[in-house]
């Protein structure tokens, strides 16, 4: 088996959601400063956000449960430790670990959406799917086999 340990910071994901907040509520259809103030997160929003990354990071825990070796979402980063199959391409690390970033961001920003502009949580509902669709598809991923092909060596050489 293969592990792959993921280590992400809570404030790396929390800066994604902020700046997405912002960047919807600034860019929304008749945006004015009261809805940019409405939509984009502020300091005092950090429990609803924290709650909501605690959300999302337990709800991909228990999405991949059959990978799932550790989890911890307690302290100031996410922590993750999957076992995959032997034949999981390990370049493909990298590539899960932004996908795991993304679901948790567009998770976060979905609930957030909820909250204070309903119109886009549909919208950020698909995102958030499309992202975890993408991190399983990435783990289920195989190598595929590769045959060693013996030369040959004929009378007419």
């Amino acid at each position: 088996m293969k592990t792959i340990e993921f280590n992400i910071p809570r404030s790396e994901v929390e800066e994604l959601v902020d700046q997405t907040a912002a960047y919807t509520g600034a860019r929304s259809e008749g945006a004015d400063g009261e809805r940019f103030d409405r939509v984009a997160t502020a300091d005092t929003d950090s429990p609803f956000v924290g709650r909501f990354l605690s959300e999302a990071f337990n709800t991909m825990t228990e999405r991949l449960k059959e990978f799932v070796t550790a989890a911890d979402c307690s302290g100031d980063s996410l922590r993750m430790s999957l076992e995959l199959s032997d034949s999981w391409d390990p370049s493909m690390a990298a590539a899960a670990r932004a996908a795991l970033v993304s679901y948790l961001a567009a998770f976060v920003t979905f609930r957030w959406m909820c909250l204070t502009m309903p119109g886009k949580a549909a919208e950020w509902e698909s995102e958030t799917i499309r992202h975890a669709v993408a991190l399983e598809r990435n783990l289920f991923h195989r190598r595929p086999p590769v045959r060693i092909v013996q030369p040959t060596i004929t009378d007419n050489q």
